[in-house]
């Protein structure tokens, strides 16, 4: 008889080892709850992985729409996000209102608004309508730039028909308007940069010991110029009433050749009519204060006044304070009435620069065109003579050059000195 098979569901005698139905259930539990728990911490882990990228992407694109925001913004309030320099037109030729370009007149030496803002620039002046830059641009021109403040808010269309009116004018003695620049925060009129500064800087700069004076040569001759430059705007725009309705010595800018040349023409269309005599600030006739108008006929009597200025070497600004009568006592008048107090009482000597004295036999010119002042600065308007009549009037005026050139002591003096240094020592306009 063979031995009994073991039963092989029994274990050894070990009680450390015997199974029993709480063990195998705890550990069927055991088993049951760790895999619920993998599954959540995974489930939630992605969870939180997913809302860590969302957020990420989210806030990327946050980012990015902000700096675009900003950036299109920027673009808006200094300039178009086109800015290349056309001569108003894109690039088939056709007008784009939507752009806001520098529009130039001609197409030499065309550069670009970049170009334009990117330049190192250095302030000229300030004046009622804004103030004026010279800017030297990176390939080496110079310009003027004039930032337009608180301009009469025309629309584009308006303020392109006055800068087409103000550029297409083309005289050696008027300053040339390049380009213009319009948007409805910024306006910038671009004009040549002439080196040789202003009439009123070589007449009033520097007056005391070490002045270079400005001779009667010269000086005839800067007139002469600045009146030609105002009877073409009158000539040109005679139908359109258009005056300068700025006139001032100020106003007076001579060229790298000493030519003088009347600038800030037109400004007056950008004001409210109303305004402008307030505003320019240029040598106002007496019948503005009524009827608060600018005319040619105002012009005259500035120029006028322009041209004492000229004779005496009073800044018309300032004269109150040195315009005494014979007991010494200031007279509170305007340069027109002192000259012409003086002239009656026959102190003519004494209305004179004494810059202008130590020249000698100019007597006769200096009183011929004391004269011509005069008769512009009359306060009758309809006495007073057109510009062309005055052109013709200082054209008569004979300057003798070969007598300017001695002192009353017979010592050589050089002509033009302040205006031949600063000549030699100026850059080329662009």
């Amino acid at each position: 008889m063979s031995p009994p098979i073991p039963d092989q569901s029994v274990v050894p005698s070990n009680p450390s080892s015997l199974p029993t139905k709480n063990d195998d259930r705890a550990k069927g539990e055991s088993r049951k709850g760790m895999s619920n728990a993998a599954i959540v911490g995974i489930v939630v882990g992605n969870a939180v992985v997913l809302l860590v990228l969302t957020s990420c992407v989210a806030a990327y694109f946050c980012r990015r729409y902000t700096r675009e925001m900003r950036e299109k913004k920027s673009r808006q309030s200094s300039c178009s996000s086109e800015k290349k320099v056309y001569a108003g037109v894109n690039g088939n030729g056709e007008s784009d209102p939507d752009r806001s370009k520098l529009v130039f007149f001609d197409r030499r030496k065309q550069f670009e608004l970049e170009d334009l803002l990117r330049a190192s620039a250095e302030m000229l002046g300030k004046g009622g309508l804004g103030t004026v830059y010279k800017a030297e641009l990176e390939n080496g021109s110079i310009i003027a730039v004039k930032r337009l403040k608180d301009a009469n808010p025309c629309s584009k269309r308006e303020f392109e028909q006055y800068m087409d009116m103000i550029g297409k004018l083309r005289h050696p003695n008027i300053v040339r308007l390049r380009a213009y620049y319009y948007a409805k925060e910024e306006k910038l009129l671009v004009f040549d940069y002439l080196p040789n500064g202003s009439l009123f800087s070589l007449l009033h700069g520097n007056r005391g010991p070490g002045r270079i004076p400005l001779d009667w040569t010269t000086r005839i001759s800067l007139v002469l110029g600045a009146a030609r430059g105002l009877a073409q705007i009158h000539q040109e725009y005679n139908a359109l009433k258009i005056p300068h309705g700025n006139v001032r010595s100020s106003n007076v800018l001579l060229d790298k050749n000493g030519v003088a040349c009347i600038s800030d023409f037109g400004l007056s269309l950008l004001l409210n009519p109303v305004h402008a005599t307030a505003r320019l600030g240029g040598y106002r006739a007496p019948e503005q204060a009524k009827i608060k108008k600018l005319s040619p006929q105002a012009d005259v009597y500035s120029f006028g006044v322009l041209i004492l200025e000229v004779v005496t070497g009073r800044a018309p600004l300032q004269y109150s304070s040195s315009a005494r009568n014979r007991d010494g006592q200031d007279l509170d008048v305007d340069l027109p009435r002192w000259v012409r107090s003086v002239v009656k009482e026959e102190w003519t000597a004494e209305v004179f620069d004494p810059e202008l004295l130590r020249y000698k036999n100019i007597e006769e010119e200096l009183v011929a065109m004391l004269h011509v002042g005069l008769a512009c600065v009359v306060e009758q308007v309809d006495n007073r003579p057109k510009m062309s009549e005055v052109v013709k009037m200082i054209e008569d005026i004979r300057v003798e050059k070969s007598q300017v050139g001695e002192d009353m002591d017979g010592n050589r003096i050089s002509v033009s000195p302040s205006l031949a240094t600063t000549a030699t020592t100026a850059t080329e306009d662009a």
